[in-house]
């Protein structure tokens, strides 16, 4: 098996576990969302080949499982 064959079988690995732990509410969380944001960045070129009723379904996956809410950008003074 050459080296790019080894590295492309990792890296699907990779994105099957992803997209399982996503699945699982117990593994959801900051950490695993920012691992998924690293490996989107990272392939920003191929995200726009992707179907976008697929990439919604993840995205609707996400947003129903983030255990956290994210600050306002303008949040209030401290008194």
């Amino acid at each position: 098996m050459s080296r790019k064959q080894t590295v492309n079988r990792i890296y699907d690995k990779l994105l099957n576990a992803l997209l399982e732990d996503l699945s699982d509410s117990s593994k959801c969380g900051p950490g695993l969302y920012q691992v998924i944001r690293g490996v989107m960045q990272d392939n920003r070129e191929l995200l726009d080949s992707i179907p976008s009723d697929s990439m919604e379904a993840v995205e609707r996956k996400m947003a129903a499982s983030v255990p956290f809410k994210f600050a306002s950008t303008n949040p209030a003074p401290l008194q």
